[in-house]
């Protein structure tokens, strides 16, 4: 009898381990299914913030290229600004001095021409006096 009360313990507490496996199986089968399902809606928003961020990216490199133009249309309009005023400059220094040697010779010419300006008659302008006489 003992012999039948300890296999009655041992096959009890064999059920009761079958049972306990049985839900230990079924509660890793389920924590599988639950870790895999998070880790699929983990892998979708990792997903998506790499999509946004290379969006992002897309947006600065192109945001970053049109302030490169337009810095690079500025510096060639700085020098041409720049190179236009150094004509300019120069233009108006070459004016001034043309300006000064006009002023020169006119006083030079003042100074040479007599008082009571002399007519001068033409050759071409003699048979036209002669013919009126």
């Amino acid at each position: 009898m003992e012999i039948e009360n300890a296999l009655t313990s041992i096959e009890a507490r064999l059920d009761s381990l079958e049972i306990d496996l049985a839900r230990a199986t079924g509660s890793r089968e389920d924590d599988a299914r639950r870790i895999a399902g998070e880790m699929a809606v983990m892998r979708a928003r990792v997903e998506d913030a790499l999509i946004a961020f290379a969006g992002t990216a897309d947006q600065i490199r192109q945001t970053v290229s049109s302030i490169e133009k337009r810095l690079s249309d500025l510096v060639v309009g700085e020098e041409l600004d720049a190179s236009v005023e150094d004509v300019r400059e120069e233009l108006e220094a070459r004016i001034d001095t043309l300006g000064e040697q006009m002023s020169n010779l006119q006083k030079d010419l003042a100074a040479i021409a007599p008082e009571n300006p002399r007519v001068i008659t033409l050759p071409d302008a003699e048979p036209k006096a002669r013919a009126k006489s």
